[in-house]
């Protein structure tokens, strides 16, 4: 998201860290692999990415004709090349991961310890009920299911781990069927970016695009996750 800086319009800014936002990261993964590749098939997984990549086409020629603005071409100058020089390299690496110090670690640390919280003082429980139209009715998912989607939004991985809290297991395939691993796998891919994400689009573009982003995702994750359970439940 910070090298969609490089681009020279805010239309290319914008629509490069939506779509940015959709690549498959490490936390999303391993819920991929931890949820498919390990109890559906490593087919089932590469799918995943291979739709993954089909929708982020689509999606970015939709927005880019949605999107106000212009566009233009991109001309970067390329320089001498150069004998590396130790203090550059050092002060770029700390440029580009000092974001881990100050949004990422504490966005994690003060999220989790938050939903941890909530989890065991029982306020998380009626989420369930108020999410169960969604997660229930129309991904097919169990209602629980709410929950982890809850603490997956801190990070990815943790949508494995409270499911493995929840249900005392790691076999995930006693507990839901093929199909609905496959879906919350997509959903879990789709839905939302992590908090950490949120708040570097909120630094670098304001809130209101951020929460513009994390909204469109949402309604396009349970709308594919509805289809793909209906559809999926045809043949698998």
């Amino acid at each position: 998201i910070y090298s969609c800086r490089i681009m020279e319009t805010p239309k290319q800014k914008t629509l490069a860290a939506f779509l940015v936002t959709l690549v498959p990261c490490t936390a999303r993964t391993v819920v991929i692999l931890g949820l498919v590749a390990a109890f559906v098939n490593i087919w089932w997984a590469l799918a995943l990415y291979a739709f993954d990549i089909l929708l982020i086409i689509i999606v970015g020629r939709m927005a880019f004709k949605a999107m106000p603005g212009e566009s233009v071409g991109l001309i970067m100058e390329m320089p001498d090349y150069h004998v590396p020089s130790l203090s550059v390299v050092l002060k770029q690496t700390w440029t580009r991961t000092k974001s881990l110090i100050w949004i990422v670690f504490p966005a994690y640390i003060i999220g989790s310890a938050v939903l941890q919280a909530f989890y065991a003082a029982g306020l998380l429980t009626p989420v369930n009920a108020l999410l169960a139209p969604v997660t229930v009715l129309w991904l097919g998912l169990p209602a629980v299911i709410g929950i982890t989607l809850i603490f997956g939004i801190v990070r990815k991985e943790l949508t494995i781990l409270t499911l493995a809290v929840i249900f005392h297991t790691t076999n995930f395939a006693a507990i839901m069927t093929p199909v609905q691993l496959v879906v919350l796998a997509l959903v879990s891919m789709l839905y939302i970016p992590c908090i950490s994400v949120i708040l570097v689009l909120a630094s670098e573009f304001g809130w209101k695009k951020a929460l513009a982003i994390s909204a469109s995702e949402i309604v396009m994750a349970i709308a594919i996750g509805g289809i793909a359970f209906r559809v999926l439940g045809l043949f698998m």
